[in-house]
């Protein structure tokens, strides 16, 4: 087969196929923004006071008044606070229950920053793709004549400059929340780490 019968083979292929990724990666993206602002506007708290009553709970064992204080709160960081207090005034906490109640909390605060790199890494992707398909549209185009040729140009041409423009315009947004992601995590993991020192017991 010629140069130009696997320039040609593209020629089918509509516009909307290159277009169809950069539209999943953009309601993913959008999605993912929508959930994660509103699980770290709901986890953002200041956990200080949180711990020192909690410690003050440990002490008196009275669990039920650690319930209390933690039904007006919610997120995974609360939750570890709830599952570490009620451990210690039982006596069952060991380093090893620590670690996994903490990575537990960390999996539930990291959740989707993968997914949001991933998109904000393979939208421009897909621009290219559609960017070097319409291309070979256009080249294709030369090797014709007469007004398919003219159509096929045009064709060519608009579907490279809309999906160059389409995949930037949802990986720019993506790849600035994706560093706005990783802000807040590592401050929740922090957080975490310091839920899990003050809690878990001096003899951990």
């Amino acid at each position: 087969m010629s140069d130009t019968v696997y320039i040609s083979l593209f020629d089918a292929v509509p516009t909307w196929v290159m277009l169809v990724p950069i539209f999943i990666c953009s309601i993913l993206a959008v999605a993912v923004i929508i959930e994660r602002l509103v699980f770290y506007r709901k986890i953002d708290c200041d956990y200080r006071p949180i711990v020192k009553r909690s410690s003050e709970y440990i002490q008196g064992g009275a669990s039920d008044d650690v319930k209390t204080l933690c039904a007006g709160y919610s997120g995974p960081i609360v939750n570890l606070i709830e599952r570490l207090v009620e451990g210690r005034i039982a006596g069952a906490v060991d380093s090893l229950m620590v670690q996994d109640l903490s990575r537990s909390a960390i999996r539930k605060i990291e959740k989707y920053i993968g997914l949001m790199s991933t998109v904000a890494t393979v939208s421009p992707m897909f621009g290219l793709f559609g960017t070097v398909t319409g291309m070979m549209k256009s080249f294709s185009a030369l090797t014709k004549a007469g007004q398919y040729a003219h159509d096929l140009l045009a064709r060519g041409i608009a579907e490279a400059l809309v999906t160059t423009a389409l995949g930037l315009m949802v990986a720019i947004p993506a790849w600035i929340f994706y560093n706005y992601m990783v802000t807040r995590v590592d401050g929740f993991i922090k957080e975490v780490e310091y839920v899990a020192n003050s809690l878990a017991g001096p003899e951990l």
